[in-house]
């Protein structure tokens, strides 16, 4: 046979019919043992995939409140499920040790602006000695030309005026630091403030508290972790659902699918929701990756409440009135279509399923590259390039796109066994979703045919 040709097998009716009986256990078996076969009618019904998960219920909008300081805890003023508006009064932190830095710094601050108005009287003095040391030394140079002044008396007289004229820059620059030195007890006074301010533990939203962790005369420390006071929350009408959906579901959910489940302090309500976030950093647990899905469900009676556990159903896909045969038919076919694929390359098989013409089976089995002789990772890589070069030459753009949903797992083919006079007969089928139990068969049509679910012998 030719070499090309060998590589590209198009298998006949004749041959499917042989390997069907190639499927039994052995030709013995199909010789001198009668074999029975349990069958099911293809049927048309509805089909819904789903995703099952659990998840723990929160309130959509809640605020965990805690101290910005430490001190000792002396006035609670709500409890639990109280209804408060913002800025109203939750707790009081003894305020004694903040009142008094506050009063400490003000006092710093006056005792400062008085500094301030100290030296802005020695600038003016400063400045009435600059003049006169400046009217004596112009004195001193009129008696100096008319010889009633020594030189050594006039260079006394213009000493006096250096010193006065930098005695008042001195001064300028003492009233710059004291002003410097003022905002910055001004600063400390606003700090000293905003932390009497803190003592008093307000709410930043309007709702009601749905947990409390402390009581009065308890101390809190803010030196390491801001510790948790209250949680509030807007409300219950609205919930969210936060659910961990393994790497290997994530795939198939998408945002506004619908979701139903149920808790257990309500078992005989079923509760609706949808997926509205799904967040793409991934979740490691003991080697075991998943993905955060977050669900929002309505609670207008308020049996939901938060921390609750949601054993929850997410809805894929649904198909209605689609043929379907039982999942396990589908083992039977797998079977015989191993047996089909026995020898025969993985690229073959997928071909088989674009139902390619004639003139592109030639095609195919004329530029057909050779295996390359040796399992070097690079010649391995040349064969595949040649490889898609001549389908991309070959195929048209539907079956290319087929070709590539084949690859990634978008479109599935396998292979059923039908029972047509006694016997089994190998029919290659496009799936669609599964549910526990069936799986929907998208083409071809197969009408009230029946399916093999199992066999044994008589």
């Amino acid at each position: 046979m030719n070499s090309k040709l060998s590589k590209f097998l198009w298998l006949s009716p004749i041959v499917v019919a042989g390997l069907a009986w190639s499927f039994w256990p052995s030709e013995d078996d199909a010789q001198n043992a009668s074999v029975s076969y349990q069958t099911s009618q293809v049927s048309l019904g509805d089909i819904r995939q789903t995703i099952s998960a659990t998840g723990s219920l929160e309130a959509v909008d809640d605020v965990v409140i805690g101290a910005q300081l430490s001190g000792q805890i002396t006035k609670i003023m709500v409890d639990f499920n109280d209804v408060v508006e913002q800025g109203q009064l939750l707790a009081q932190i003894d305020p004694s040790t903040f009142e008094a830095k506050v009063a400490q710094a003000s006092a710093l601050v006056l005792k400062q602006e008085a500094d301030l108005k100290l030296q802005g009287i020695a600038i003016q003095q400063a400045e009435v000695n600059l003049e006169q040391a400046k009217r004596d030394l112009r004195q001193a140079q009129e008696l100096f030309t008319k010889n009633h002044l020594s030189q050594n008396e006039l260079d006394d007289m213009a000493s006096q005026a250096k010193l006065a004229e930098l005695a008042l820059k001195q001064a300028h620059a003492q009233m710059d630091v004291l002003q410097a030195n003022l905002a910055s007890s001004k600063a400390s006074l606003r700090q000293s403030q905003i932390d009497l301010d803190r003592t008093e533990i307000r709410a930043p939203i309007d709702g009601f508290v749905i947990n409390r962790t402390i009581e009065a005369g308890q101390t809190v420390a803010s030196s390491y972790n801001t510790p948790e006071l209250f949680t509030l929350a807007k409300d219950l009408a609205q919930m969210e659902i936060h659910a961990h959906i393994d790497e290997s579901d994530i795939g198939f959910v998408k945002l506004k699918q619908s979701v139903n489940f149920s808790v257990d302090a309500h078992p005989e309500r079923r509760f609706r929701g949808q997926v509205t976030q799904i967040r793409q950093a991934p979740q490691e647990n003991s080697g075991v990756v998943s993905y955060i899905v977050i669900m929002q469900a309505n609670n207008p009676q308020g049996l939901l409440l938060p921390g609750m556990t949601a054993n929850l159903t997410i809805n894929v896909d649904t198909l209605h009135q689609v043929q379907r045969v039982p999942s396990t038919a589908l083992r039977i076919g797998e079977r015989l279509g191993a047996k089909q694929a026995d020898g025969r390359p993985n690229l073959m098989q997928t071909l088989e399923q674009l139902d390619l013409s004639d003139e592109q089976k030639a095609q195919l089995q004329a530029g057909m590259p050779k295996r390359p002789s040796t399992p070097s990772s690079s010649a391995r890589n040349q064969y595949r390039q040649k490889i898609s070069a001549l389908l991309k030459e070959v195929l048209t753009e539907e079956q290319a796109q087929l070709n590539r949903d084949i690859r990634d797992g978008k479109v599935r083919f396998a292979h059923l066994a039908l029972l047509e006079n006694g016997q089994p007969v190998l029919t290659r089928v496009q799936l669609g979703i599964s549910d526990d139990e069936h799986t929907a068969v998208i083409s071809p049509d197969l009408g009230e045919a029946h399916v093999i679910t199992s066999m044994g012998r008589k």
